[in-house]
């Protein structure tokens, strides 16, 4: 009796993944080329196993699936690190009647993205009311190992509409993205509609 065969053969490589983030799903194709199978019994094993997870969607099910000779029926696979480095497992498939097949699996979990600003805290200084302060520069860095979204940027707080941004950004909001360790320049400057000690904060998502 010849076991079932599981493809891709080999070892499956899922790729990078920030950890906290789920990858697509890989499909495996489980072919039964001999004589009937008993129930099927899928299982994701190994020290990282913990790492990757079988999706319900296939049409290989634990206990219910029974390959016909010449058949076949698929499994969902994905990998969702939850800390860093690289990862294996294997996903194994068994019949009895049928025997046992197995797929190695792989995935290197990375640093999400993640923002730093610089400087954290900025004075202006004194203005006067209806004039403006020369623009400061803020840098913004993802020392995150994989690339940001769309960066949103944004003033907030009590005292945000005394501030403005300035000319010269290169952080474009809703458009801009940074990859890792990349950097760009929001401009902003202040002034004042009136008196006293003003306070706002750059918000960036």
């Amino acid at each position: 009796r010849r076991a079932p065969e599981l493809r891709p053969r080999g070892a499956e490589d899922f790729g990078d993944v920030a950890f906290g983030e789920t990858s697509l799903p890989l499909v495996f194709t489980v072919t039964n080329p001999g004589a009937a199978t008993g129930p099927l019994d899928l299982a994701v094993t190994g020290i990282d196993a913990g790492h990757f997870a079988l999706l319900s969607g296939g049409t290989c099910v634990t206990g219910e699936t029974i390959l016909a000779a010449g058949s076949y029926c698929t499994a969902l696979v994905e990998f969702a690190p939850a800390t860093l480095g690289a990862k294996s497992a294997s996903l194994t498939v068994g019949a009895t009647p049928g025997g046992t097949v197995a797929a190695t699996l792989t995935g290197n979990g990375l640093k999400p993205a993640a923002l730093t600003v610089s400087p954290a805290t900025k004075s202006f200084g004194t203005v006067a009311i209806g004039g403006t302060s020369a623009p400061s520069a803020f840098t913004v860095t993802n020392v995150g190992a994989v690339t940001t979204g769309p960066l949103h940027v944004e003033l907030d707080g009590a005292d945000a509409g005394e501030f403005a941004f300035a000319p010269g950004s290169t952080c474009v909001s809703d458009t801009t993205v940074l990859s890792a360790g990349a950097s760009c320049k929001v401009n902003i400057h202040f002034a004042p509609a009136t008196e006293g000690a003003k306070s706002a904060s750059l918000i960036l998502i």
